[in-house]
């Protein structure tokens, strides 16, 4: 019994691995297309606005902040480094 619980619990442990490798880039999809949900109702016409004029075009609506936000955090996500300087003296 003690054998099968074991391996139960290894079973376990790797679904559950795939599964947050599967489901993390829809968490950060969903929450950073909310994320531009709010940036459009908030300044949506302003950003809208300052991209078209930035790349002289008409293309840009607000309408497309949200979904251009969860493209870009979800690609963002694997280009992310993780290292930090704590040394003063090369920090200059």
């Amino acid at each position: 019994m003690k054998n099968s619980m074991e391996n139960l619990g290894w079973l376990t442990a790797i679904a559950g691995f795939i599964g947050l490798l599967v489901f993390s880039p829809v968490i950060t999809f969903g929450f950073a297309w909310f994320g531009g949900w709010i940036l459009k109702l908030c300044v949506g016409n302003a950003i809208a606005n300052g991209m078209n004029l930035m790349f002289d075009t008409t293309r840009f609506t607000p309408d497309f902040i949200p979904l251009v936000c969860a493209t870009l955090a979800t690609i963002g996500k694997y280009f992310k480094s993780s290292q930090t300087n704590n040394n003063k003296n090369e920090r200059r």
